[in-house]
């Protein structure tokens, strides 16, 4: 077999689900093994569709195993749990370019590619289906989003791809595909997202909730239109090849690029079904004066108005065994905050923790001395971090985490160790306060994959980029006032009277950060703003806590540091597809 898809021609199976989803994921059948048997019955028509929607979380840590493409502990966001070299985070990080470098971008490519030909089988057999015309229509647009969202994977992770088409090949067919250029694949993606968007429901009830909506569809297009418009696409690849420069960018700048994105954003807030789960006054653990609970609350919920695209899960604690700690009945825990991250979340005033120093006449600044009082509440909804309130199934009630030296269970511990916390923190994120692993309650959730707060923070960036920061800023006070920040008399939430363009963006990839912390957002914003550099060589650093009587003091401590030459900025092709497709250009510096 002489093209890329050698990989893709094994025996198409969508595995039965091993856990009840309650909803259209409970039944994803293997009866794809047939088609003519399929599509000839519609419960088993449906059964393959819902099988595609299988992977739209593959990034997100969920139970067990521990999900190596989880991207959060490639970049300043977090620290994988496990220090040896041969980890793929450790690969990643270190710059060793080991076979396990090489082997899982490989892994991704060909699991996106499945599930374009997955879509593509389901679009070429839908038709013969007894489905009513009407559903046909509507599922053919549902297949139709997971063959664009997967396309989206593959153009982020690596520059232009092969675009296939309707095209289901089989090893007996052979040929030779180029790799389409990158403005190709953004036209091809934004036109199928055009085209299929007034064929999808607005929002389903039931057993169909979850189902991809018109919003998913503009939400993608306009994280798509963000994505293209950002330096390093725009204009900004990073190869001297002029063929290869279009597989990777549009080869000249083009500043309207940022005004079609703001334009996408700005549909998805013109449709009026979605909001920010604003909610400032139900106490919670994080804030007895219940700042800050609608931003926390958001992830334990299945339906909201925040969500344009969720992974249903079954109610239970998949989130929490995948990331609690030991005292919690945590026996995973494989992701750990930076200080890097801690330390992007304002004070409660607004302001960072660099500027807005405590003292008599600020009484709410951030103090060194306790670092984690009077700060944005979203830090309490994300992290961990020592005495931060949790379910202790012993008590029966909240009660406050250790992670001070020599704590039991939870206390940081030898950067070579992976018993417990090396950097001072455990996630919090998407986990329920009252649902320890050995207690407390069960979680009914979804996954987010597009919520409105990214389209929000998309329509910001791309409004200050495109010459109207007061825009820009008007919208990160909708975002800033959710998580319970403190207006101010001039109603700012601490952001400056009147910022310059370059200062609105780096409140804007702050505001991201931090809003967005966890939800696989944060290795491709560093790539597409092209601030490798930022981390380049540079340690990651943690907390570590020692407690002197009753007090405490805090020393930064070094953790390991991070490597992200230009090379970082694409992904290799997978070799076997390059060796054997000659058409096939490989990325710069593989």
């Amino acid at each position: 077999m002489k093209n890329i898809y050698i990989m893709l021609f094994a025996v198409l199976i969508i595995g039965v689900a091993s856990c009840k989803k309650e909803g259209f994921l409970d039944n994803r059948t293997t009866a794809s093994l047939n088609t003519a048997v399929t599509f000839a019955d519609s419960a088993n028509t449906m059964d393959f569709l819902a099988g595609l929607y299988v992977d739209l979380a593959y990034n997100f840590q969920v139970e067990n195993p521990n999900n190596v493409v989880e991207s959060s502990k490639l970049v300043d966001e977090g620290e994988g749990r496990y220090p040896a070299l041969g980890n793929f985070d450790k690969t990643f990080t270190s710059g060793t370019f080991a076979n396990n470098y090489f082997s899982q971008w490989q892994t991704s490519w060909v699991l996106f590619y499945r599930i374009i030909r997955s879509s593509n089988i389901f679009l070429a057999n839908v038709d013969k289906s007894p489905l009513s015309a009407a559903k046909k229509k509507r599922v053919k647009a549902e297949a139709r989003f997971v063959r664009a969202y997967h396309y989206a994977n593959l153009l982020k992770h690596f520059g232009g791809i092969p675009l296939i088409g309707n095209n289901v090949f089989s090893p007996s067919d052979e040929g030779t595909f180029n790799r389409s250029t990158f403005e190709e694949c953004v036209n091809y993606i934004s036109s199928e997202l055009d085209a299929i968007a007034p064929d999808l429901a607005l929002d389903y009830s039931g057993l169909d909730h979850g189902r991809i909506t018109r919003g998913a569809a503009l939400g993608l297009k306009s994280r798509v239109l963000l994505f293209a418009a950002s330096p390093l696409y725009n204009g900004g690849g990073t190869s001297s090849n002029p063929e290869l420069q279009k597989l990777l960018s549009y080869p000249t700048a083009d500043p309207t690029r940022w005004e079609k994105a703001r334009l996408a954003a700005k549909v998805v807030m013109d449709m009026g079904l979605y909001s920010l789960n604003v909610n400032n006054a139900t106490k919670w653990s994080g804030s007895s004066a219940g700042l800050g609970f609608g931003f926390y609350n958001v992830f334990l919920t299945r339906k909201n108005s925040e969500f344009l695209l969720t992974f249903l899960m079954p109610p239970g604690k998949q989130i929490e065994r995948g990331v609690l700690p030991r005292s919690r009945g945590g026996a995973n825990y494989y992701i750990y905050p930076t200080q890097e991250m801690v330390d992007k979340f304002p004070t409660i005033n607004g302001g960072s923790i660099t500027t807005d120093i405590k003292s008599t006449s600020n009484p709410q600044g951030y103090d060194s001395q306790n670092p984690y009082i009077n700060r944005d509440p979203r830090l309490s909804a994300t992290v961990i971090y020592n005495e931060g309130l949790y379910f202790d199934n012993t008590t029966k009630a909240l009660g406050p985490v250790f992670t001070y030296v020599g704590a039991p269970l939870d206390g940081i511990v030898a950067i070579s160790a992976n018993t417990a916390t090396i950097t001072g923190y455990y996630i919090r994120k998407m986990c329920d306060d009252n649902a320890a692993i050995t207690g407390g309650n069960n979680v009914d959730r979804g996954i987010p994959i597009i919520r409105y707060a990214e389209i929000l923070l998309n329509y910001a960036e791309a409004a200050n980029e495109a010459g109207n920061t007061p825009d820009a800023i008007n919208t990160l006070k909708l975002i800033r006032n959710r998580a319970g920040l403190t207006a101010s008399s001039n109603g700012l939430y601490g952001m400056p009277v009147s910022p310059t363009k370059d200062e609105a963006r780096a409140l804007i990839q702050n505001e991201r950060a931090i809003e967005l912390a966890f939800e696989q957002h944060r290795l491709w914003d560093i790539r597409r703003w092209k601030l490798g550099p930022l981390l380049d060589g540079k340690f990651l650093r943690g907390m570590q806590i020692a407690k002197v009587g009753s007090a405490y003091t805090y020393t930064l401590r070094n953790v390991r540091t991070r490597y992200f030459k230009d090379v970082y900025y694409y992904f290799p092709i997978p070799k076997d597809d390059v060796t054997l497709n000659p058409k096939i250009l490989q990325n710069p510096g593989y």
